[in-house]
Protein backbone atom coordinates (compact mmCIF):
# COMPACT_ATOMS: atom_id res chain seq x y z
CA UNK A 1 0.00 0.00 0.00
CA UNK A 2 1.52 3.06 -1.28
CA UNK A 3 1.40 6.33 0.75
CA UNK A 4 -1.46 7.93 -1.75
CA UNK A 5 -3.44 5.08 -0.80
CA UNK A 6 -2.79 5.60 3.08
CA UNK A 7 -3.79 9.06 3.15
CA UNK A 8 -7.15 8.17 1.22
CA UNK A 9 -7.73 5.79 3.45
CA UNK A 10 -7.70 7.83 6.38
CA UNK A 11 -9.42 10.57 5.10
CA UNK A 12 -12.38 8.02 3.94
CA UNK A 13 -12.20 6.86 7.64
CA UNK A 14 -12.59 9.91 9.03
CA UNK A 15 -15.39 11.23 6.59
CA UNK A 16 -17.32 8.47 8.08
CA UNK A 17 -16.55 8.76 11.74
CA UNK A 18 -17.43 12.55 11.17
CA UNK A 19 -20.74 11.66 9.61
CA UNK A 20 -21.63 8.96 11.84
CA UNK A 21 -20.79 11.44 14.74
CA UNK A 22 -23.19 14.53 12.78
CA UNK A 23 -25.98 11.35 12.92
CA UNK A 24 -25.69 10.66 16.24
CA UNK A 25 -26.21 14.13 17.28
CA UNK A 26 -28.79 15.04 15.17
CA UNK A 27 -30.59 12.07 15.93
CA UNK A 28 -29.74 13.03 19.88
CA UNK A 29 -31.08 16.31 19.27
CA UNK A 30 -34.25 14.48 17.59
CA UNK A 31 -35.13 12.52 20.38
CA UNK A 32 -35.00 15.56 22.92
CA UNK A 33 -37.36 17.62 20.66
CA UNK A 34 -39.54 14.15 20.49
CA UNK A 35 -39.10 14.11 24.21
CA UNK A 36 -39.78 17.51 25.00
CA UNK A 37 -42.65 17.82 22.79
CA UNK A 38 -44.31 15.08 24.38
CA UNK A 39 -43.89 16.65 28.10
CA UNK A 40 -45.32 19.58 26.32
CA UNK A 41 -48.32 17.69 25.47
CA UNK A 42 -48.73 16.31 28.70
CA UNK A 43 -47.93 20.10 30.18
CA UNK A 44 -51.12 20.96 28.24
CA UNK A 45 -52.95 17.46 29.34
CA UNK A 46 -52.87 17.56 32.51
CA UNK A 47 -52.64 20.88 34.13
CA UNK A 48 -50.85 22.05 37.34
CA UNK A 49 -51.32 18.82 38.32
CA UNK A 50 -48.22 17.90 35.75
CA UNK A 51 -45.98 20.23 38.09
CA UNK A 52 -47.60 19.22 41.25
CA UNK A 53 -46.23 15.34 40.32
CA UNK A 54 -42.98 16.34 38.85
CA UNK A 55 -41.98 18.08 41.89
CA UNK A 56 -43.25 15.47 44.01
CA UNK A 57 -41.12 12.92 42.20
CA UNK A 58 -38.27 14.84 40.98
CA UNK A 59 -38.47 13.23 37.62
CA UNK A 60 -40.70 14.43 34.42
CA UNK A 61 -40.75 10.86 33.15
CA UNK A 62 -41.92 9.43 36.50
CA UNK A 63 -44.83 12.41 36.74
CA UNK A 64 -46.09 11.33 33.01
CA UNK A 65 -45.85 7.71 33.78
CA UNK A 66 -47.79 8.41 37.04
CA UNK A 67 -50.45 10.90 35.74
CA UNK A 68 -51.19 8.47 32.87
CA UNK A 69 -51.27 5.01 35.10
CA UNK A 70 -54.01 7.32 37.50
CA UNK A 71 -55.78 8.28 34.50
CA UNK A 72 -56.20 4.88 33.57
CA UNK A 73 -57.14 3.42 37.00
CA UNK A 74 -60.27 6.41 37.40
CA UNK A 75 -61.45 5.96 34.05
CA UNK A 76 -61.71 2.48 34.63
CA UNK A 77 -63.66 3.17 37.78
CA UNK A 78 -65.57 6.84 36.96
CA UNK A 79 -69.60 6.03 35.87
CA UNK A 80 -72.03 8.66 33.90
CA UNK A 81 -75.17 9.79 36.16
CA UNK A 82 -78.15 8.94 35.25
CA UNK A 83 -81.18 11.23 33.95
CA UNK A 84 -82.66 11.02 37.49
CA UNK A 85 -80.03 12.30 39.51
CA UNK A 86 -78.65 15.00 36.74
CA UNK A 87 -82.36 16.36 37.80
CA UNK A 88 -81.73 16.14 40.96
CA UNK A 89 -78.40 17.67 41.20
CA UNK A 90 -80.02 20.60 39.38
CA UNK A 91 -82.22 20.98 41.50
CA UNK A 92 -79.21 21.17 44.51
CA UNK A 93 -77.69 23.42 42.65
CA UNK A 94 -79.87 25.92 41.85
CA UNK A 95 -80.95 25.92 45.78
CA UNK A 96 -77.12 26.57 46.90
CA UNK A 97 -77.15 29.76 44.49
CA UNK A 98 -80.62 31.09 46.08
CA UNK A 99 -79.47 30.44 49.55
CA UNK A 100 -76.38 32.19 48.97
CA UNK A 101 -78.37 35.81 48.76
CA UNK A 102 -79.77 35.34 52.54
CA UNK A 103 -77.39 32.16 53.95
CA UNK A 104 -73.49 32.31 52.25
CA UNK A 105 -72.03 30.30 54.64
CA UNK A 106 -74.57 27.59 54.79
CA UNK A 107 -74.82 27.72 50.65
CA UNK A 108 -71.09 27.20 50.75
CA UNK A 109 -71.94 23.54 52.81
CA UNK A 110 -74.02 23.12 50.50
CA UNK A 111 -72.36 23.67 47.63
CA UNK A 112 -69.25 21.46 49.06
CA UNK A 113 -72.02 18.54 50.04
CA UNK A 114 -73.41 19.15 46.11
CA UNK A 115 -69.80 18.27 44.42
CA UNK A 116 -69.33 15.95 46.98
CA UNK A 117 -72.09 13.63 46.66
CA UNK A 118 -71.46 14.03 42.75
CA UNK A 119 -67.67 12.56 42.85
CA UNK A 120 -69.06 9.77 45.03
CA UNK A 121 -72.13 8.74 42.61
CA UNK A 122 -70.09 8.41 39.73
CA UNK A 123 -67.74 6.49 41.55
CA UNK A 124 -64.76 8.79 41.88
CA UNK A 125 -64.57 8.01 45.97
CA UNK A 126 -64.36 4.24 45.73
CA UNK A 127 -63.72 3.77 49.48
CA UNK A 128 -65.41 5.73 52.15
CA UNK A 129 -62.02 5.80 53.88
CA UNK A 130 -60.55 7.51 50.96
CA UNK A 131 -58.41 10.76 51.59
CA UNK A 132 -59.74 14.01 50.77
CA UNK A 133 -56.39 14.08 48.49
CA UNK A 134 -56.69 10.99 46.78
CA UNK A 135 -60.33 12.11 45.33
CA UNK A 136 -58.43 15.40 44.43
CA UNK A 137 -56.14 13.64 42.58
CA UNK A 138 -58.70 11.48 40.78
CA UNK A 139 -60.58 14.44 39.85
CA UNK A 140 -57.19 16.20 38.77
CA UNK A 141 -56.33 13.61 35.72
CA UNK A 142 -59.34 13.76 34.60
CA UNK A 143 -60.66 17.08 34.71
CA UNK A 144 -57.83 18.95 35.00
CA UNK A 145 -59.02 22.45 34.18
CA UNK A 146 -61.06 22.44 37.52
CA UNK A 147 -58.64 20.36 39.83
CA UNK A 148 -57.55 23.92 41.21
CA UNK A 149 -60.95 25.44 41.66
CA UNK A 150 -61.71 22.72 43.53
CA UNK A 151 -59.12 22.55 46.18
CA UNK A 152 -59.08 26.47 46.53
CA UNK A 153 -62.88 26.04 47.02
CA UNK A 154 -61.99 23.60 49.60
CA UNK A 155 -59.74 25.58 50.90
CA UNK A 156 -61.56 28.83 51.61
CA UNK A 157 -64.41 27.01 52.83
CA UNK A 158 -62.03 25.32 55.39
CA UNK A 159 -60.57 28.61 56.38
CA UNK A 160 -64.36 30.61 56.79
CA UNK A 161 -65.32 27.72 58.63
CA UNK A 162 -62.25 28.10 61.07
CA UNK A 163 -63.04 31.59 61.58
CA UNK A 164 -66.87 31.01 62.45
CA UNK A 165 -65.70 28.31 65.15
CA UNK A 166 -63.28 31.54 66.26
CA UNK A 167 -66.24 33.82 66.54
CA UNK A 168 -68.09 31.38 68.83
CA UNK A 169 -65.48 30.77 70.90
CA UNK A 170 -65.89 34.33 71.90
CA UNK A 171 -63.70 36.47 69.54
CA UNK A 172 -65.04 39.92 68.51
CA UNK A 173 -67.33 39.68 65.33
CA UNK A 174 -68.26 43.28 64.91
CA UNK A 175 -65.94 44.15 62.57
CA UNK A 176 -67.80 45.13 59.15
CA UNK A 177 -65.47 44.92 56.51
CA UNK A 178 -64.19 41.50 57.87
CA UNK A 179 -67.54 40.30 57.12
CA UNK A 180 -67.62 41.23 53.61
CA UNK A 181 -64.37 40.36 52.84
CA UNK A 182 -65.27 36.30 54.23
CA UNK A 183 -68.50 37.19 51.88
CA UNK A 184 -66.58 38.26 49.00
CA UNK A 185 -64.38 34.84 49.58
CA UNK A 186 -67.59 32.67 50.08
CA UNK A 187 -68.87 34.08 46.52
CA UNK A 188 -65.14 33.48 44.94
CA UNK A 189 -65.69 29.85 46.32
CA UNK A 190 -69.22 29.04 45.00
CA UNK A 191 -68.07 30.32 41.37
CA UNK A 192 -65.20 27.98 41.86
CA UNK A 193 -67.54 24.87 43.51
CA UNK A 194 -69.65 25.82 40.34
CA UNK A 195 -67.07 25.42 37.84
CA UNK A 196 -66.51 22.00 39.36
CA UNK A 197 -69.78 21.14 39.36
CA UNK A 198 -70.89 21.85 35.62
CA UNK A 199 -67.63 20.12 34.81
CA UNK A 200 -69.09 16.81 36.63
CA UNK A 201 -72.29 17.03 35.36
CA UNK A 202 -70.90 16.50 31.28
CA UNK A 203 -71.45 13.26 30.38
Amino acid sequence: MNLGTVEITVIVIMVVLIVLLIAFFVSRRSRARRQEERRERTREEFGSEYERTAEKHGSEEDAERELRERRGRVERQVQPLSSESRGRYEEQWGEVERVFVENPERSIEMADRTVSDILNERNFITDPSQSDEETERGLAVMHPDVADDYREARRIRADVVARGAGRSSGEDSSDEGSNEETTEELRQAIRRYRAVYERLMER
